[in-house]
C-alpha cells in the first residue's frame, strides 16, 4: 500500500537520489523528458531547488523550482508523482514544499507551465490558487501548446504590479 501524504517526508534531493529521480521523469513523461545528466545537475546546482517526497518504500516524487538571480518570480520547471502515489496528496505536499523554497528564496511569486489536457495537474494547480495568465503555443517537444500559470506567494506580491511574463 502507498503512503498518504502525512506520511511522506519532504527533503532537498541528493546525489543518491539521481536514480530514482530518472526513474520518476521516465514513468511521469512520455516527452520532454529531462536527461539524466541535467537532473545530475540539478541536484547541485545553486540557482534551483531541487525536493523530493520520500516515502517509507523510497522516493514517489520530485520537483524542480529555478530562481534567476534578481527576480521575484521562481520557476516551476518539472514535477513529477509516481502513478502509485497519486491522489494521495503528494503533489499538494510537495507544492507546498517548492512555495515555501521559492519564499525563502525571496520569491513573490510563482509560475508554471503545463499541458492543456493535463487534467490532473490542472486541477491541483487551480485548487492551489494557480491562475492562467498566457497560453504558449508549441511549446512542448511534441508542437502541444502550454498554458502559463502563476500565484502569488506573499502578500506583498499582491500589492505590487504583477511582473511582465519572461521570455522562454
Amino acid at each position: 500500500m502507498q503512503p498518504d501524504a502525512d506520511e511522506i517526508h519532504i527533503r532537498r534531493a541528493q546525489k543518491h537520489d539521481l536514480d530514482a529521480i530518472e526513474r520518476l521523469e521516465m514513468a511521469a513523461f512520455s516527452h520532454d523528458q529531462l536527461p539524466r545528466d541535467s537532473l545530475r545537475y540539478y541536484i547541485g546546482a545553486p540557482s534551483v531547488s531541487m525536493l523530493v517526497a520520500q516515502g517509507q518504500d523510497g522516493l514517489c516524487a520530485y520537483a524542480l523550482v529555478a530562481f534567476h538571480r534578481r527576480s521575484i518570480v521562481a520557476r516551476l520547471y518539472s514535477i513529477a508523482v509516481a502513478a502509485e502515489c497519486a491522489g494521495r496528496g503528494t503533489g499538494r505536499k510537495l507544492m507546498s514544499a517548492c512555495e515555501a523554497s521559492a519564499r525563502l528564496r525571496g520569491a513573490h511569486w510563482m509560475r508554471l507551465e503545463v499541458r492543456p489536457d493535463n487534467a490532473g495537474a490542472n486541477a491541483l494547480y487551480h485548487k492551489l490558487g494557480y491562475r492562467r495568465f498566457a497560453e504558449v503555443e508549441d511549446f512542448y517537444e511534441d508542437g502541444s501548446n502550454a498554458l502559463r500559470l502563476e500565484k502569488p506567494l506573499t502578500a506583498e506580491a499582491l500589492t505590487r504590479p504583477r511582473p511582465r511574463p519572461s521570455r522562454m
